[in-house]
């Protein structure tokens, strides 16, 4: 458990496994990080969903390239700042974990491969 939250999007002091060890960049302070992003209007419709009020998800959606420069495209960072601002990563739609983490991965990969062959 320990080992999970030193580095859980839910904690303001973790440390990134993505940005520091699989990308070698230094961390953007989560502070820093959280300024980019307006404070969620959330509510419940009626039904059990939870539906973003404002700022809208065409809203939260703009404030994403200023977060992805400021995080250093950090996917982790980016969940993090999301989770922690109050958001559901899931009304970031310009926003897709897997596929991000995807990419890294065959970046590493590939870089790990070529490496290899030579």
């Amino acid at each position: 458990m320990k080992k999970h939250e030193d580095h859980c999007t839910k904690n303001p002091n973790r440390v990134c496994n993505v940005c520091v060890k699989l990308l070698e960049e230094k961390q953007t302070p989560i502070s820093d990080l959280l300024k980019l992003l307006p404070v969620p209007e959330i509510k419940d419709d009626g039904y059990g969903c939870m539906k973003l009020i404002s700022p809208t998800t065409k809203e939260l959606n703009d404030f994403l390239p200023a977060l992805r420069d400021a995080s250093n495209n950090c996917p982790a960072c980016i969940m993090a700042t999301l989770r922690q601002k109050g958001f559901y990563v899931s009304f970031a739609t310009n926003f897709n974990w897997k596929n991000e983490m995807g990419k890294i991965w065959d970046n590493i990969n590939d870089a790990n491969s070529a490496a290899d062959y030579y």
